[in-house]
């Protein structure tokens, strides 16, 4: 067995520090391999910092010579890269998950108050004359454009523009309503 792993194992601090002095680089390109496009260079530190401590705490562990150690500490650099590299991905899909749900929460207190703004302008509606309350319909529960209502009236797309337009000055009159379109 090499000396400086028997000294290692010994828990002699200069063995630790002979260690890293050594396979940094092999280390640290190991861990850039796996780390580097999707967790930058501060994850590659870390990942060097955890496969010294963990050469550190497991030497006890090791049996063999130097070449055998040096594929021992790429082993673990690599199981450490990966183990990292795992809970980023976690951590991004947890976070883009508990953005969704935001987001879904979101647009479905919207729909409420849109389905509630509906429900209290559909009210409101009865108040205009039955063509004036069709055309509404038509154009904002059925979402149909105004060349659609000209021809499923028979009327020109000029005449629904100028009766929704006059049917809004109507209802904005209304406190109700008013009140929203402020």
């Amino acid at each position: 067995m090499t000396d400086f792993i028997r000294k290692l194992q010994q828990r002699q601090e200069k063995a630790l520090a002979f260690v890293v002095n050594t396979y940094m680089p092999y280390v640290k390109v190991i861990a850039k391999k796996i780390l580097q496009h999707s967790c930058g260079t501060g994850a590659v530190d870390e990942c060097v910092n955890d496969v010294f401590l963990a050469v550190w705490q497991n030497s006890t562990k090791f049996n063999g010579d130097e070449l055998e150690f040096k594929k021992w500490i790429g082993t673990i650099t690599k199981f450490k890269a990966i183990d990292m590299y795992r809970k980023q991905k976690k951590n991004e899909t947890v976070s883009l998950e508990h953005t969704k749900e935001q987001e879904d929460n979101k647009n479905g207190e919207v729909l409420y108050l849109r389905k509630e703004q509906k429900e209290s302008i559909l009210i409101e509606l009865q108040t205009l004359p039955d063509t004036e309350r069709e055309l509404f319909l038509m154009k904002f529960y059925l979402d149909l454009s105004n060349g659609e209502i000209a021809a499923a009236l028979g009327i020109t797309k000029a005449a629904v523009e100028n009766r929704l337009y006059r049917g809004k000055k109507k209802l904005a009159t209304l406190p109700t309503i008013k009140e929203r379109l402020e």
